[in-house]
């Protein structure tokens, strides 16, 4: 077979690159090692009735333009917004919005000092020029840190920049906010990164921001009906832009002569001769095991396997009878449903967790974000039923000492265990579970050592850096080799940038050629 484009997955990268590509005119094929589409972005019914988005669960990053270019809205998309963050403590206290002058809301507006208040203002305004600095990147190659420099001089933005890039983030907490309940209110703030990461890494925020050019917001909650109607909708543009996508074929590996593509070889024995691959896969995986060693730039190899993919994170998904009953919650009883409850957030709780993830040892007490989907979708759970969504993070990629496959078992049971000191009805409102480890997303979703985002979210791995500086343009150092999954720049949740920006500099190349 000889087509114009070939694309290794398709999760939601792959998909929105392989429509703007099809709609260009060109001959697209997408191959997919699994037997259904969507990557992380997939639904799994677990138990008769009982639909999960079994990694990705969120839509928040999904920028509106794209939504419209691809005509989501007119195929079906609906998402269901997800409503206020509760940092729920052991001891029944919590932090919230704070607007909520509750008892039990240990930093709402009415409790705070005039200094209190003027601090976290500043907190936020500081976070969101450093967002809006970088927002008008995200859908175009990424910005250098001294192409910001040059942006930012003589506006507000010059002096955020100044203390982003000279920082910690607990260092900038430390700066703005005058006291240890507005630090550990702001502990939620990229935890899931490292411990204490640069405050660089706030750059990421910027997936967050509306439009700037129209001012439209992303959509921000649960996809009606599971993260998966997402994958098909994006493969139903794709579909019919004239692309066509290969389910249950894997691709065993990248064909190379003479520093330049030449086509792929399938696991099933087929050659799919062509001068151009998007690989939509992690870098570790399109250049550590797609890819002949001889095939690879002196040097390329090593600097690959440096790409920080150590922090992974668990995935708890279960089947309840009733809703978590937290404890401590002392506002609308339906609210932490419709929103996120968000455990272990303080700085002492994320210390420790990183440091049991560098000793390679099962988190002992690790931070969580508790999500009822089906409280805001009646089509996900039964009647008078519910579906819970966990992320847990953040986990070491792999073991000290044995596997994931040794502790699976013992993890869940703790988590179970944690979570149902918080809602004391937890252990006892569930039906099922199914509980899975970074090996387990590895094996099931393609992620090397677990990592999400298929790149860590540390500030070496951002922007004009992400995931290397030689690989940060969507390209390869390999002729007609692209790359455009989730360790590229505007990556790292459901957005559909990199697969966006990776198919214009693909038809960008070819225009000039």
């Amino acid at each position: 077979m000889k087509i114009d484009v070939a694309i290794i997955g398709a999760g939601h990268n792959g998909l929105v690159a392989a429509t703007y590509l099809a709609r260009a005119g060109l001959n697209v094929h997408v191959f997919e090692r699994e037997d259904k589409i969507g990557g992380a972005t997939r639904n799994e019914e677990l138990w008769p009735g009982y639909i999960f988005s079994t990694c990705a669960h969120l839509l928040h990053v999904f920028p509106a333009r794209l939504v419209r270019e691809l005509g989501l809205r007119e195929r079906g998309l609906q998402v269901v917004h997800r409503d206020e963050v509760i940092l729920l403590k052991r001891d029944g206290t919590y932090h919230s919005n704070l607007d909520f002058n509750l008892p039990n809301n240990l930093t709402a507006a009415a409790k705070l000092s005039a200094e209190e208040r003027a601090g976290w203002d500043r907190y936020v305004a500081f976070k969101q020029i450093i967002a809006r600095l970088v927002r008008p990147h995200l859908m175009s190659l990424p910005p250098t840190l001294e192409e910001l420099t040059a942006r930012a001089a003589g506006t507000p933005a010059e002096e955020a920049l100044r203390l982003a890039t000279s920082m910690s983030l607990w260092e900038v907490h430390d700066h703005f906010l005058p006291t240890d309940r507005l630090r550990e209110r702001a502990a939620l703030d990229l935890s899931a990164v490292s411990c204490n990461p640069s405050a660089m890494a706030l750059t990421y925020t910027a997936l967050g921001q509306p439009d700037p050019e129209t001012g439209e917001a992303n959509p921000w909650g649960f996809v009606k009906g599971g993260m998966g109607r997402l994958a098909a909708m994006i493969a139903d543009a794709a579909i019919e832009a004239g692309a066509t996508i290969h389910t249950d074929t894997p691709v065993q590996e990248i064909l190379v002569e003479q520093n330049r593509i030449t086509g792929l070889q399938l696991a099933n024995g087929q050659t799919i001769q062509t001068p151009c691959v998007l690989s939509c896969a992690d870098p570790k995986t399109t250049f550590l095991k797609l890819l002949s060693p001889a095939a690879m730039p002196p040097g390329l190899r090593e600097r690959v396997e440096s790409i920080n993919t150590s922090v992974g994170c668990f995935k708890l998904v279960a089947a309840v009878s009733e809703l978590p009953q937290w404890k401590g919650w002392d506002g609308d009883p339906d609210l932490p449903h419709r929103g996120s409850v968000q455990l272990e957030m303080n700085r002492d709780a994320i210390r420790t967790n990183y440091a049991e993830l560098k000793a390679g040892i099962p988190p002992s007490r690790p931070m969580m974000s508790v999500n009822v989907p089906s409280m805001l979708d009646d089509t996900i759970a039964p009647p008078g039923k519910h579906t819970v969504s966990i992320y847990v993070y953040s986990a070491a990629a792999k073991l000290a000492k044995g596997t994931w496959d040794d502790h699976r078992v013992s993890s869940a049971e703790s988590l179970i265990d944690q979570i149902t000191e918080y809602a004391p009805n937890f252990r006892r409102s569930i039906i099922n579970y199914e509980f899975r480890t970074p090996l387990d997303l590895e094996r099931k979703v393609a992620l090397t050592d677990g990592s999400i985002w298929h790149a860590h979210h540390d500030a070496h791995h951002l922007l004009a850096n992400r995931p290397l500086p030689e690989l940060s343009h969507y390209r390869a150092p390999i002729s007609g080799l692209y790359l455009g999954g989730a360790g590229q720049h505007g990556g790292g949740e459901v957005s559909g940038i990199p697969g966006h920006n990776s198919a214009h500099e693909i038809l960008k190349d070819l225009q000039n050629s």
